[in-house]
């Protein structure tokens, strides 16, 4: 099978992804290489995996689309750039969701219903991670690329209310700050290199997730790949990757049918996310079959969809 993708894909390029959905990509192409697929740059090839805003290849077998989050925010126009994603699907033959709650959202939200589809999450190389610590260091760990519905002012506001209650630890965060406080016991680090992330994942008591309506983002996958358990939202695509990975707490969900306002979320109870960060600092977590998140299960999944489709 020869795959070519709609983006490069040239592993030397991983850091620099300009976007999450790039840097999978990435992962992808090198997964599917070491399995045995030719992924390349030929003019006649069996599959063209592009995103939305890319053209399909007319040499290829199979157009197939990767579908990330649709526009649903109502203070933004989100009419017109959904528009251009519908027209993408009704150019594409085939369609992969990443999650359940993303087809979910795409159906009734925009009325797909594509006749190929497939629903398969990102995934990290668990070989790009150091081995979790036997015990862990004293921080919890919140890396985001922050807007108001990643709700950093609930992350920070419950870790303080946490201290409060008996916590002894930090937080770190990870990422251009949209909420700050001064506390000695919260640490705003800015944005860091890959190389940076993974030792703090290596040791960090959990890593926090608490956005309104994410879909699969790619800082939750390489916590769990790393083995490092979560505190982490109900709504959205959340519920789907966070099962059996960490304590989730209780969050709004949506309709799947009206534009909302995004940017502003409802409240979070801070006390039950409080009380998770205590429960987790004294007992931790046993994570569970975080290896149908590993990038080459993931790989194997599109490789039979293609296969399948072909």
């Amino acid at each position: 099978m020869i795959v070519k993708f709609g983006c490069n894909v040239n592993s030397s390029l991983l850091n620099k992804a300009k976007s999450g959905k790039e840097k999978f990509l990435i992962r992808l192409a090198q997964s599917m290489r070491s399995l045995g697929v030719d992924v390349c740059d030929k003019k006649k090839v069996d599959v063209f995996i592009r995103l939305a805003g890319q053209k399909n290849d007319s040499n290829a077998k199979l157009n197939v689309l990767r579908l990330n989050g649709l526009w649903f925010n109502s203070e933004q126009p989100y009419k017109k750039r959904n528009k251009a994603i519908v027209d993408a699907v009704n150019k594409s033959d085939a369609i992969i969701y990443q999650g359940q709650f993303c087809m979910d959202a795409y159906q009734s939200f925009l009325g797909i219903n594509k006749k190929f589809s497939a629903i398969i999450s990102n995934g990290a190389d668990p070989s790009c991670f150091e081995p979790r610590r036997q015990q862990s260091s004293n921080f919890f760990l919140a890396l985001c690329k922050w807007r108001p519905h990643k709700r950093l002012k609930a992350i920070v506001d419950s870790f303080i209310l946490a201290n409060k209650m008996g916590l002894d630890s930090d937080l770190i965060v990870i990422g251009d700050p949209d909420y700050v406080v001064k506390n000695k016991r919260v640490k705003y680090l800015g944005w860091q290199n890959n190389k940076k992330i993974i030792r703090l994942l290596s040791k960090a008591i959990a890593s926090l997730h608490l956005t309104y309506l994410d879909w699969c983002p790619n800082a939750m996958i390489e916590s769990i790949v790393a083995d490092c358990p979560l505190i982490y939202t109900s709504s959205g695509g959340h519920k789907e990757l966070g099962q059996d990975m960490g304590i989730s707490i209780a969050d709004s969900e949506w309709d799947c049918k009206h534009a909302i306002q995004l940017y502003k979320p409802p409240p979070l109870e801070l006390n039950r996310i409080a009380e998770a960060m205590i429960q987790m600092k004294n007992n931790g977590y046993d994570m569970n079959d975080s290896v149908k998140f590993h990038i080459d299960s993931i790989a194997k999944r599109y490789i039979e969809f293609f296969e399948e489709c072909l």
